[in-house]
């Protein structure tokens, strides 16, 4: 079309109210252009024009925008689709990498989707890229099927690097679908070899570790990050500090779940830089998040809530809604612990409604935690039906931790209640995992010689440890117990030196704590 002919074609559109003069933005600047006066006026006219003409028309705005601003990524792929163009592909690739690249979740879902469906042959490289977009807005079972296509794919095609990789990420990806047995299986159908190189084989052992540990196996789980550390020093440049900054990340929150804090602080504070090297907010939220659990126990909870606020941001940032309501029922839980119940209500309460929105694996933290503010405010009938819920969740999704957290809380709530027999019935088989509440639980029910013995224990490993919260906690249990066994002076210098360690660091719960243990004495005298 001649410019004197467009020119003319405009001035009677205009002149019939299709189109109107107005500044329009090209490449962030406003200039002088036309627009259609209203969305249904230009919807009317697009539904008028035969395919052909459409798709004429997108290839010509597109190779016009390839001349004018070839860097407009978005406004290429979507005309190239429109016109079905062979260029597509490439475009919608290079605006799904940004968008993903710029946390625009959303965005990028849509342009992977397109891409995938356009392409024949060797799509399992787009369904990786699109997997990784899915987890990240948490929809788990979408990016389990977009992985076993590329698994699919990959094995069909002989590479080996690409479907170890492939299997790695379908297994991480499965240990949150509650299928964690599945996720074992691909690892094990899929082992790395002496061929396979140090990316994929640190993706099988990152992925290994995290089955582990949602098995319950923490002790398996940090060896498999140890694995993973020794491939990833392997991979050079930014990919192998990401990589690194996970292995690390992995070993200390198994370390700690298996109760070895000071080797999980260790290993920590090794994720940071690497982490932060690599740039990307969802791992460095993740480390952020091994490192606040690290603060918590070791009685830092001021610090521990600025280390989890920032890793909350983070995962706001990157779009993971997942991400963002465990960090929220974590910081709930710290808010409680400092005594703050109105913030970790707020907290818990946006934690249950983002983690349900997605049936997310942490649902059951978020519940259990969710419980225990309601106890703390007295609201025992609400805290049961809550950990009912928690406890339905958690059987389904075969999460060890998970079922812990249900546990404890459904002891917690008990030995509020003061039915100790309760407590000792949710914790049946598993005292080793919670030996405070079991030893309060014995304490209630007349047997404080047991409880001494296992609050004693507790507060010596705690103490070796670095676990200042426990230690305190447990102190304050054994206290109590020496008290009952009528060792009072060796009872009071327990629960003196529990109150001054929980004022000193401080933590205000395990001050409250010690009160309630020294009304409970009082009422044994009375009585």
């Amino acid at each position: 079309m001649s410019d004197a002919a467009a020119t003319d074609a405009l001035e009677r559109a205009i002149a019939a109210s299709l189109v109107e003069e107005r500044q329009v933005v090209m490449a962030g600047r406003p200039e002088a252009g036309v627009a259609f006066r209203h969305p249904l006026v230009r919807l009317t006219c697009y539904e008028q024009l035969s395919v052909v003409r459409r798709r004429r028309l997108h290839t010509a705005f597109a190779q016009a925008v390839l001349r004018r601003r070839p860097d407009a990524v978005d406004a290429l792929a979507s005309h190239f689709a429109r016109a079905d163009d062979p260029r597509a592909a490439a475009y919608l690739r290079r605006a799904a990498e940004r968008a993903a690249a710029l946390y625009a979740n959303d965005t990028a879902d849509l342009y992977y989707r397109d891409l995938v469906a356009r392409l024949d042959v060797d799509a399992a490289r787009a369904r990786l890229a699109h997997s990784h977009v899915l987890r990240r807005m948490g929809h788990f079972e979408e990016a389990a099927a977009a992985l076993r296509l590329a698994l699919t794919e990959f094995e069909r095609r002989g590479d080996h690097d690409d479907t170890i990789l492939a299997a790695a990420l379908l297994a991480e990806a499965l240990a949150k679908t509650r299928a964690p047995g599945a996720a074992r299986r691909t690892l094990r159908e899929h082992p790395v070899t002496a061929d396979t190189a140090p990316e994929p084989a640190a993706g099988h052992f990152l992925a290994l570790a995290v089955v582990r540990c949602t098995q319950g196996r923490y002790a398996a789980g940090a060896e498999a990050a140890r694995h993973a550390l020794t491939a990833a020093r392997k991979v050079p440049g930014t990919r192998g500090q990401g990589l690194t900054a996970r292995a690390f990340a992995l070993q200390a929150a198994s370390l700690g779940l298996a109760g070895h804090l000071d080797q999980a602080r260790e290993a920590g504070d090794q994720a940071l830089a690497p982490a932060e090297a690599y740039g990307d907010p969802t791992l460095l939220g993740s480390v952020l998040s091994t490192l606040r659990e690290n603060a918590r126990r070791s009685g830092r909870l001021r610090e521990a809530v600025r280390i989890g606020s920032r890793a909350l941001a983070l995962a706001e940032q990157s779009g993971d809604p997942i991400a963002a309501a465990f960090e929220r029922a974590n910081l709930a839980e710290l808010r409680l612990l400092l005594e703050e119940p109105e913030s970790a209500r707020a907290l818990a309460e946006q934690a249950v409604s983002g983690a349900e929105a997605y049936d997310a694996w942490c649902l059951p933290h978020a519940l259990a935690t969710m419980a225990r503010v309601r106890v703390f405010l007295g609201e025992a009938a609400k805290a049961a039906a809550v950990v009912d819920h928690a406890e339905a969740v958690a059987t389904t999704l075969g999460d060890r931790q998970a079922r812990h957290e249900v546990r404890t809380a459904r002891a917690e709530l008990a030995l509020y209640a003061r039915r100790p027999d309760e407590a000792l019935r949710a914790l049946d088989g598993h005292a080793d995992d919670a030996p405070v509440l079991v030893a309060w639980a014995e304490l209630m029910s007349g047997r404080p010689d047991t409880a001494t013995r296992l609050a004693r224990a507790e507060a010596a490993r705690a103490e070796r440890t670095g676990e200042r919260l426990a230690e305190i906690e447990a102190r304050i249990a054994l206290g109590t117990a020496l008290h009952r066994l009528g060792r009072t002076p060796e009872g009071t210098r327990e629960l003196t030196r529990a109150v001054a360690s929980a004022e000193a660091l401080p933590y205000p719960a395990g001050t409250r704590r010690a009160a309630w243990a020294r009304d409970l004495l009082g009422e044994t005298s009375q009585g």
